[in-house]
């Protein structure tokens, strides 16, 4: 097999991510820059790219599951696969998935990674390229030159930015956003609740794709445990948004008629400084800070309950986790938690920032065990089946076949 040297792939990248150069010539350069023939290069069984600068667990276990379908090329930030991803994990993944790590950190290591990213997309000749949204200015340079190459299908975790530090993100990388979105053919999103924000976002006219959000998180065998009762866990980054003090207010109310419970919070964020006081209580085991996949499955299989008291939400990988790790979620009916979260099939839906009604539904699950043990049956088949990657790559892979050239 002829493998083309640097200089070739750099004045490839080069001449392929030009604004000047017509697709109608792609093939035809392509098949002398890589020592194959026009033909060869359009018959190229269909092949699939996945950009991940962020969302590195969901990365993995998406490409897991594509790659049953075509061949797939991970590209994936060093550090947030280091710290979202077990070696087991990553070992099974090598086994089907070809992985090309890249750095993010320092101005020469960016862009050797954006040159380095191109050359391997170059080489890999993918039918589609699926990007994870992640608006930073290196991720915004992949994606515009990556869209010369092959379609591009955006995965929009948050159609709208939260309250807060994201929104601050998202304000100060507006133009990045902009052009990501501009370079997609097609969408994918989670649920119907963020497909509808997202198409008054975009449009009416392009191609969106609905899927549930895939399980994270997920324990392996020897993980797995019997949830223990009376705890309750919230988990992930502490933002004014995840209703922390909605949960806090249900809490006292729920010590005050004599109900017995443990509360465990782990995570990071502005939410737990301002709350410090009642977080110094010996009903609440607090954990600050970054969790690492294997603490974060713990915590989830030592709860019996998980609560995500958000005042408003998109999507929610806390949800998708839960139900991995088979436990009843009580969350807030807001957002995209009503496309995640079955009421009383496997989970409770409260009003959002009701604190005595999630107080009342804690309450219910916490003093009814029967109640409790039929929610988590379901919400654990709900992790094996309506959460399942298969079934979500079976419909991207279907949407991916038919993805239009080019963005907007």
């Amino acid at each position: 097999m002829f493998v083309p040297d640097v200089f070739h792939v750099d004045l490839h990248v080069r001449v392929r991510t030009s604004f000047f150069v017509r697709k109608d010539e792609w093939a035809a350069r392509e098949a002398r820059v890589f020592g194959i023939s026009v033909a060869e290069m359009k018959s190229r069984p269909f092949r699939i790219a996945i950009f991940a600068p962020h969302f590195a667990e969901y990365s993995v276990r998406l490409a897991i599951a594509l790659s049953r379908h075509a061949p797939v090329l991970l590209i994936v930030d060093r550090a947030n696969m280091a710290a979202e991803c077990s070696e087991r994990l990553l070992r099974r993944t090598r086994q089907s998935v070809e992985i090309f790590e890249f750095e993010s950190t320092g101005r020469m290591n960016r862009a050797r990674s954006l040159m380095l990213i191109l050359a391997r997309v170059l080489v890999f000749s993918p039918s589609v390229v699926s990007v994870q949204e992640q608006i930073d200015n290196l991720s915004a340079c992949v994606v515009r030159a990556l869209r010369r190459i092959a379609p591009i299908a955006l995965t929009v975790h948050d159609p709208r930015p939260h309250p807060g530090l994201d929104a601050e993100w998202v304000k100060a990388n507006a133009e990045n956003r902009l052009k990501m979105r501009a370079a997609a053919s097609l969408f994918h999103v989670h649920g119907a609740f963020c497909a509808a924000q997202l198409r008054d976002e975009v449009g009416e006219s392009l191609t969106i794709v609905e899927t549930p959000h895939g399980s994270i998180l997920t324990p392996e065998p020897e993980q797995m445990r019997p949830s223990a009762a009376g705890r309750i866990l919230m988990f992930g980054r502490m933002e004014a948004y995840k209703g922390l003090t909605v949960l806090l207010d249900a809490a006292d109310a729920l010590r005050s008629r004599g109900v017995r419970f443990e509360l465990s919070i782990l995570g990071g964020g502005s939410e737990l400084i301002r709350n410090q006081a009642r977080l110094a209580r010996d009903f609440i085991n607090l954990r600050e800070g970054f969790v690492a996949p294997e603490a974060a499955v713990a915590a989830f299989q030592n709860a019996s309950i998980v609560v995500l008291p958000y005042t408003e939400a998109t999507q929610s990988g806390v949800a998708a986790a839960a139900y991995a790790n088979g436990r009843a979620v009580v969350a807030s009916r807001c957002g995209g938690l009503i496309d995640s979260v079955r009421d009383d099939v496997d989970g409770v839906l409260v009003p959002p920032g009701d604190a005595v009604a999630l107080a009342n539904a804690l309450h219910r699950l916490l003093i009814n065990s029967g109640e409790l043990a039929r929610l988590t049956r379901a919400a654990r088949l709900a992790g094996e089946t309506r959460f399942a990657w298969e079934p979500i790559a079976e419909s991207l892979v279907c949407s991916f076949r038919e993805t239009p050239e080019g963005g907007r």
